[in-house]
């Protein structure tokens, strides 16, 4: 979902200044005096790139109850990104249901609740939340790439197979959806076409260790050990932990 982050310093003080505007009377306890946060700044904080900076002043937006729903669940979708991205994700939720029901055309949000449930392991019910978005855009390659993520961890390959393929079809210089979809034909037992994706993923990045390692056991199963060790230790230099990754993926020699 890749951040950039402000010094502790800023983060504090930008902390310490919201905190004293939400709660005078903290503020006159400590010796301070309070000083008002203008609305324009508030949402200057809601959009800053460092989480807990974001979420205070999306909170205080929320709290203020003078936004207009558009704009509250504007903030609530804000917020919710950084819950997402602390790992928070039950907090993510409720913002993303909350600006959902305030704005249900909003697609980023949809889309965004969909890829929280799925971090949640509910892949059930995140399916409906992709499918709302790509009737809303349906070009959405994202969405498309999502679902079948979504899918495939529910076990159903065919359905994963024909939403990779749409993906690709929309947007095909992509290293990570060739390789899914290279994974589930392995798994589907079409190991030439696993093959050919795996190939194709590191057209795109050659230093992709999962597409190195597919492309590996595939050789290996063909018997081409010595093209398969090559993948393999590039693979494993690239990702150490791609042995276990792939594996639990369903992609081993054996």
């Amino acid at each position: 979902m890749r951040r950039f982050w402000r010094i502790v310093v800023v983060a504090i003080a930008s902390h310490t200044a919201l905190a004293f505007a939400q709660d005078p009377s903290s503020a006159v306890a400590q010796g301070f005096s309070p000083v008002a946060v203008s609305r324009d700044e508030l949402w200057k904080r809601c959009k800053n790139p460092d989480e807990d900076i974001r979420i205070a002043g999306c909170t205080a937006l929320i709290q203020s109850a003078a936004e207009t729903p558009s704009d509250e669940a504007l903030a609530r979708h804000n917020r919710a990104t950084a819950y997402r991205n602390k790992r928070e994700y039950e907090l993510a939720l409720q913002d993303l249901d909350q600006a959902i029901r305030l704005e249900p055309t909003f697609v980023d949000a949809v889309g965004d609740r969909g890829i929280t449930l799925t971090a949640l392991g509910r892949f059930a019910d995140a399916i409906p939340d992709f499918t709302r978005v790509i009737g809303l855009e349906p070009k959405s390659a994202y969405a498309l790439y999502d679902r079948g993520l979504a899918y495939e961890l529910m076990g159903l390959d065919d359905l994963a197979l024909e939403d990779f393929s749409a993906a690709i079809a929309l947007e095909p210089r992509d290293a990570h959806r060739f390789e899914r979809r290279g994974t589930v034909y392995f798994r589907t037992h079409d190991l030439d076409k696993a093959l050919a994706d795996y190939e194709k993923a590191l057209e795109f990045d050659p230093q992709y260790a999962p597409a190195l390692y597919g492309r590996g056991v595939v050789n290996a199963i063909k018997g081409d050990l010595a093209a398969s060790g090559a993948d393999l230790a590039q693979a494993q230099h690239f990702q150490p932990d791609v042995a276990d990754v792939m594996r639990r993926a369903g992609v081993r020699e054996k």
